[in-house]
């Protein structure tokens, strides 16, 4: 019966210790990110053409995007400097302006389509048809592409490439490595320069 007793007891505490836990974890408040951040933090980041994830360091504490806060309004992502507002979240609340500043790239932003990606990542088969690989390159601001062939002497024949990105492949190509490079232009975003892709056929 004593045991029944303290038992219930022990069940009893713990009831009450329940919502007195859920009270205290309530009562925590969230500070004020422009205290905390001030207005006068700077982030840098170098050109990619979309939204990055912003960071902003102040008294060697870090302060990052959708964790402590998020941009009022949309995110810029060409080269310069910017003066954007945010809010706080999570553990911070109100606003205030912070410096994102964007650099130009030292190298191209440039990419291919997943199709063509995928297509040059295995080896290609062209023994009794051609293959046609649409490279489909896109940057994220208008500059001039050209395209140029370079393989060994004996396998040139075997592979062209369209001012619009399409390579050939011809029939009955021989085993070897073909590529193709992507001269890209430099722009006021990103520098100029190479990207070469890689075709193995077996």
């Amino acid at each position: 019966m004593n045991r029944m007793k303290k038992a219930l007891a022990v069940i009893l505490t713990v009831a009450l210790m329940v919502p007195s836990m859920g009270v205290a974890a309530a009562s925590v408040t969230a500070k004020d990110i422009a205290k905390e951040i001030g207005t006068t933090a700077t982030a840098t980041a170098s050109f990619t053409g979309a939204d990055q994830i912003l960071k902003f360091t102040v008294g060697g504490k870090v302060f990052e995007e959708d964790k402590d806060f998020v941009i009022d309004g949309v995110e810029p992502t060409a080269v310069g400097t910017h003066t954007i507002k945010i809010k706080g979240t999570g553990l911070y609340e109100g606003t205030t302006t912070v410096t994102y500043t964007i650099t130009k790239a030292t190298k191209p932003v440039v990419t291919i389509s997943a199709k063509a990606a995928k297509a040059v990542a295995k080896k290609v088969n062209a023994k009794k048809k051609k293959v046609v690989i649409k490279l489909g390159v896109k940057t994220p601001v208008k500059t001039k592409i050209t395209y140029t062939v370079k393989v060994k002497k004996a396998l040139k024949k075997y592979i062209t490439v369209s001012k619009a990105g399409k390579v050939t492949i011809k029939k009955g190509a021989k085993k070897g490595t073909y590529k193709v490079v992507i001269n890209i232009k430099g722009t006021t975003s990103f520098k100029g320069g190479k990207k070469t892709i890689t075709i193995k056929v077996k």
